[in-house]
């Protein structure tokens, strides 16, 4: 198989603080089979030591099989991909990534670059809340698509996990007074099902689970019910897929290396029923964009994502749901930023080369001006934080950068139009030239008819030097007038 782990978000030795690889970020996404193509970024979350790279090792055989019916291949071979192994200790630590992107056709034609990842346990005695909820919050914002991997069943603890995650749902979306949530998708994989009797495996099994789970009733506590009626509001989609064990051999056999003839036969079967349901092309979920809604994102924004969220995540050691909506505010501010200011030099462009000659400064001035108001108010537009400036000062500092980088840019314009205008100016400087050196020329064809029929050429030939002197001697005094009118025509 090709293809390995790449580690992307590290933990240092020294400071046990986590660091961003940019490298070999932008060596995965930005390859050039991911290109400007929408991405779909699949990643599995949870506690360690509960099968979350043995899932990730599935996912990676799917895509390299592209899909095709008998994708898990010979069933006594071993599993390879992300490293995993049984035992009481770890093996991911911060987030790894396949350093292959899988590109998928959809049915509409569209291709999709699918992005996997891995991540280190959470939310288990080992790891701190701090570091879990960083981690979780990380796979949470650049992910399309993430499988909270868990054992047994779906238990209060787990939903309290996502306390702080629901709450900035809540926060953002009552904030701004939008529709949209701030997460994609979110899967409930529970493994090792107990109670199939009465729920069954797979996905509506699941599906029953969840809705019987998350109903908010008079009984709970408050911060109970408040966590519910935030995964609604936080999420875009919310499904749950409950799982047989694996089977025993897998757990007891010390040599055990992944072979799908040595796992449980109902585990498997469900296995090729879930894998697909994430990463058929007709199920991919695209990551969206933070700068154009409802568009998706590309490997190049998603680079900027991870980039901004690590910046903040590092100034303000807490996650707190505060915290994720400033991370929130400055993405998209940053993002919309970029996309206003490509939006000007467009409308710039577009103005400019309609005219195919050099402008005025009124008229250079004037575009500027229109152009730059149609950036500003794609900003205030796309960036519903920009609304409200009294609740997201970030927004607001980022609309004067983005002025203040028109401004800086309409210097360049200036600039050619002033090349183009001594361009001009040289233009008609030799059309003086041609225009004199053509009479000079006319007069001495002249003299040359009248010396054939025997007429005396002294007057003539007189003339001929004279306009050709007189022009050649006018040039220099015509380049400095045509060039004066511009600069005088120019203020």
């Amino acid at each position: 198989m090709s293809g390995h782990p790449v580690p992307i978000v590290v933990q240092t030795n020294d400071s046990l603080k986590f660091e961003l690889d940019e490298d070999a970020l932008k060596s995965i996404l930005l390859n050039s089979a991911v290109g400007d193509k929408p991405v779909c970024v699949v990643a599995v979350a949870g506690a360690f030591r509960q099968g979350k790279s043995f899932l990730m090792n599935l996912l990676v055989k799917y895509c390299a099989n592209k899909g095709s019916a008998n994708w898990l291949g010979n069933p006594s071979q071993p599993l390879e991909g992300f490293v995993w192994r049984g035992g009481i200790d770890g093996e991911t630590t911060g987030i790894n990534i396949w350093s292959e992107p899988f590109v998928f056709t959809k049915p509409t034609g569209e291709k999709v670059a699918v992005i996997l990842m891995d991540t280190q346990g959470t939310f288990d005695f080992k790891t701190s809340m701090q570091d879990s909820t960083f981690i979780f919050a990380l796979t949470l914002l650049t992910s399309s698509v993430t499988v909270y991997n868990l054992m047994n069943n779906i238990r209060e603890d787990d939903l309290m996990n996502l306390q702080t995650f629901c709450t900035f749902g809540t926060l953002a979306q009552n904030s701004i007074n939008q529709n949209s949530c701030a997460f994609q998708k979110l899967l409930f994989l529970v493994r090792d099902w107990n109670f199939p009797r009465q729920y069954p495996y797979g996905h509506q099994g699941g599906k029953t689970v969840l809705k019987r789970i998350l109903t908010v009733n008079e009984d709970q506590e408050p911060a109970h019910q408040d966590i519910r009626e935030g995964l609604g509001k936080s999420f875009e989609e919310l499904e749950c897929y409950l799982m047989p064990h694996i089977g025993m051999r897998a757990i007891r056999d010390e040599d055990f290396d992944g072979q799908l003839n040595q796992l449980d036969e109902e585990f498997v079967e469900h296995m090729k029923l879930l894998v697909p349901r994430l990463l058929a092309p007709e199920n991919l979920v695209e990551k969206l964009s933070a700068a154009q809604s409802g568009q998706p994102a590309t490997g190049e924004e998603l680079v900027r994502l991870f980039r901004t969220y690590m910046a903040v995540f590092r100034e303000r050691r807490a996650v707190l749901p505060t915290t994720l909506v400033q991370i929130m505010v400055r993405v998209k501010s940053d993002e919309t930023c970029k996309m206003a200011f490509e939006l000007y030099k467009r409308t710039m462009d577009s103005k400019i080369e309609s005219r195919g000659r050099s402008l005025e400064d009124s008229f250079l001035n004037s575009y500027h001006s229109e152009s730059k108001r149609v950036a500003i108010t794609a900003y205030n537009t796309a960036n519903q934080y920009a609304r409200n400036n009294a609740s997201f000062a970030t927004a607001a500092e980022v609309r004067e950068i983005l002025v203040m980088n028109i401004d800086e840019h309409f210097r360049t314009y200036v600039q050619k139009n002033d090349e183009m205008k001594l361009d001009e100016v040289g233009s008609r400087s030799r059309l003086y030239i041609l225009g004199g050196l053509a009479v000079a020329g006319a007069t001495a064809l002249r003299a040359g008819v009248l010396t054939a029929s025997g007429v005396s050429l002294g007057p003539v030939v007189a003339t001929a030097v004279g306009v050709g002197s007189v022009a050649l001697k006018a040039v220099p005094w015509a380049a400095k007038s045509i060039y004066a009118r511009f600069l005088q025509r120019g203020r």
